[in-house]
């Protein structure tokens, strides 16, 4: 009997949680699922939006313009359409994937009479960044749709703290993995740059103005580090202005949305990124599957993706001396910078097996 399933996310672009999603849409077999997807409309005119790339699987989208990041009144219409839409369809299987459609998303599958809800998470809003009052109140938001869940799939091995109010017999963990075909290798280059690249949302969850004050620091210590930084956001034109303003216009390149990651990753020696939190942060695979050697911030996922000392350095979040002391390190020893480059190969190839993750997630749906 093939089951229908419904994913449930908001943005259509390819960033990493949308990208985990994908990954299932294009492994799991079409004569047992019926896949289905709903989401924000296009709002970028990207080659491969998330959108395209899922019909490419067969799978068929509905678009809701209800389905927005931002919090606020709409949120109601959101709940009222994916009702409508679960009820309709009688879908077997719903799955959400970020912490809006997880909320709206699963209570309105339970209500629509959905015998399977799943939750994924890929990033939380009770971080320890976000103040008090709202953190508490997002902690109330996800224990009212834990009620509501049949399963949450936690993406690392700290978050079972952090759902410490869900019932164990509801936490299942599975790793997020990589298309590894889908990656390159690192090029062999012949000038004397070291070009750090960051890559990610533009948004508070990455902190990338952490990254601009460590660049500012390395760019008056060592003329040979350059950095490329690949995403958008709420926070671009703040960006673009900060690097006008310091004179890092010959220094830090700000390409904004990019459909050819894995080529631009094997251009550049160092991947960077400055999370304050983090659920897995999937491009990490990717860089490491590359041969980068990563700098990173020690929080959530991170560190079961990067190991500290191993395959990157990880310094404490909205630290940018940190960021910067431990980017010149790898800078100035590049046999460190390669070592540390064929471990993450090694370690990303034997913990993060898109096989073992599409297996995981088919046992999950089929129970």
């Amino acid at each position: 009997m093939t089951r229908k399933v419904l994913h449930i996310q908001v943005l259509p672009i390819l960033s990493g949680v949308q990208r985990v999603s994908l990954n299932l849409m294009a492994n799991l077999d079409p004569e047992e699922f019926e896949l289905w997807l709903a989401c924000a409309p296009d709002y970028q005119e990207l080659q491969n939006s998330f959108i395209t790339e899922a019909k490419k699987y067969g799978v068929k989208v509905v678009t809701l313009p209800s389905l927005k990041r931002e919090i606020g009144l709409h949120d109601f219409k959101a709940f009222a359409d994916l009702y409508r839409l679960i009820r309709k369809e009688k879908f077997d299987i719903v799955h959400t994937f970020s912490s809006k459609p997880g909320i709206i998303g699963r209570i309105a599958a339970r209500l629509a009479g959905c015998p399977l809800v799943l939750h994924s998470t890929q990033g939380i809003a009770f971080h320890s960044f976000e103040v008090w009052y709202k953190r508490y109140f997002y902690i109330f938001l996800e224990l009212i749709a834990g009620i509501f869940s049949s399963n949450v799939v936690l993406v690392n091995h700290g978050y079972d703290k952090k759902f410490w109010f869900l019932p164990r017999h509801k936490k299942v963990f599975i790793y997020n993995a990589v298309a590894f075909e889908q990656l390159r290798q690192k090029l062999v280059r012949h000038d004397d740059q070291i070009r750090l690249i960051f890559v990610g949302r533009l948004d508070q969850a990455k902190s990338p103005f952490d990254f601009l004050k460590a660049m500012k620091i390395l760019a008056a210590e060592n003329k040979k580090i350059v950095a490329s930084i690949v995403g958008d956001g709420e926070f671009y034109l703040q960006m673009k202005e900060y690097i006008k303003q310091n004179d890092l216009e010959d220094r830090i390149k700000l390409l904004g949305w990019r459909d050819d990651v894995p080529e631009l990753l094997a251009e550049h020696d160092i991947f960077c990124l400055t999370s304050i939190h983090e659920a897995f942060g999937l491009v990490f695979c990717e860089a490491g599957y590359t041969g980068l050697a990563s700098v990173a911030t020690m929080v959530d996922g991170i560190p079961e993706v990067v190991i500290n000392g191993k395959t990157g350095l990880l310094v404490p979040p909205r630290d940018p001396q940190a960021f910067a002391a431990a980017v010149k390190k790898l800078a100035e020893d590049p046999l460190l910078r390669e070592d540390m480059g064929n471990q993450a190969r090694k370690h990303v190839t034997e913990n993060f097996n898109l096989k073992e993750f599409v297996n995981a997630y088919r046992n999950l749906y089929l129970s």
